[in-house]
């Protein structure tokens, strides 16, 4: 087929008809040569490159958007209140832990789950797990999921509040050396944090939690690209077991930034350096960064953060994409290695034990949003 037989958009009536402006869909979705530049000249732009639709050929697929969703865990509390239990999520570095290192492994890469009672929940269109396509028809657990193919670009956001940090060791003092840091296992002050990413789910309608991988994974993901997970690594500080050193081999393993995209993590700063003044109390020297529950105070420095995040993947691997979701873990760390010039990040295994150096606690998270948009591209 060649040129695409439209009728007029206008016609000499002035009126119009339904039927007119279906057929140009119908023409237009099926042609073998698409929107051309005679098509354009004489009939204007047509609607089929500004809407959701399946085309019949490669060459009608436009710009448009295959799906877009947006769901929030609708967890709310009011200022001064605590939030549930299952809306507190652990530091990988915990005091009660057994063994040296003191780090509970359960904690290192965490579903952001919690709904809007602050209970944890693992369906589909609860907390941060969003069903891509939405719900199969009569449904309330499967998704429909989306066929992406080579071209489509995903893009994703979320929005979380940090309501609260809570370190495992009360006296805050005891943390300074480890925001304050003088060896070669860290860099600077100010440098701890939680993170925040999302993972993607393209084995199942049920959104099953072990099937959530980042998207250039070689089994289950759908882009060329490498995402760093923020999972990956742990590099002691030394003491208390393990190798000080970031670049050592296994769970000691430093991510320097130039290697993998970084730019799908929402980094979530938890504590750092106070300008108050000594009173003896032992707390002026640091302070946490948000205290939504207590109120600032020289011990911490304000209320709730919002902490927001987005990203683009540009789909390399034809898979359905069935579900999104947020995860969260810390606390972590930077480090400049003077071996290799590369700045990096790590996952702090060392909790703070009295006078002891270390770095531990739980950060408290109130609402959470996710969604996203599915663009279909053409020419790619």
């Amino acid at each position: 087929m060649g040129s695409v037989n439209l009728q007029k958009f206008y016609p000499a009536n002035g009126t119009i008809q339904a039927a007119e402006v279906n057929a140009n869909f119908n023409a237009a979705a099926g042609s073998s040569q698409g929107i051309n530049d005679d098509n354009v000249a004489t009939e204007g732009v047509i609607r089929d490159n500004f809407v959701n639709h399946s085309s019949t050929t490669s060459n009608n697929k436009g710009m448009s958007i295959k799906h877009a969703l947006y769901q929030e865990n609708g967890y709310f509390v009011s200022q001064g209140q605590a939030v549930a239990a299952n809306a507190k999520y652990h530091s990988l570095t915990d005091v009660a832990a057994s063994g040296s290192n003191k780090t509970d492994d359960a904690n290192k890469r965490q579903e952001l789950a919690h709904n809007a009672s602050g209970v944890t929940s693992t369906q589909q269109g609860i907390g941060t797990k969003i069903p891509v396509g939405g719900y199969q028809d009569g449904s309330t657990q499967r998704s429909k999921g989306i066929a992406l193919e080579v071209g489509d670009i995903i893009h994703v956001f979320w929005n979380v509040t940090a309501w609260r940090f809570e370190p495992d060791n009360s006296t805050l003092a005891n943390y300074v050396c480890e925001l304050i840091d003088h060896s070669s296992t860290r860099s600077t002050i100010l440098n701890y944090a939680m993170v925040v990413w999302p993972e993607f789910n393209t084995q199942d309608d049920l959104g099953s939690n072990t099937n959530f991988t980042q998207p250039g994974d070689g089994s289950h993901g759908f882009t060329s690209e490498q995402f760093a997970n923020p999972d990956d690594g742990v590099a002691p500080l030394g003491g208390g077991g393990g190798s000080s050193d970031p670049l050592s081999t296994g769970l000691n393993n430093l991510k320097p930034f130039a290697d993998k995209r970084f730019d799908h993590w929402t980094w979530i700063p938890v504590m750092m350096g106070s300008g108050g003044s000594t009173n003896g109390a032992g707390n002026d020297t640091v302070a946490v960064v948000m205290d939504s529950e207590n109120g600032a105070s020289n011990a911490a420095l304000g209320p709730a953060k919002q902490c927001a995040g987005q990203t683009y993947i540009k789909v390399t691997t034809a898979k359905t994409l069935y579900s999104i979701q947020l995860y969260i873990t810390g606390l972590m760390g930077l480090h400049y290695n003077t071996s290799s010039t590369k700045n990096g990040t790590f996952i702090e295994d060392q909790a703070v034990t009295n006078a002891q150096g270390g770095i531990d606690g739980t950060l408290h998270m109130e609402r959470a949003s996710i969604g996203y948009v599915v663009y279909r591209k053409e020419g790619v």
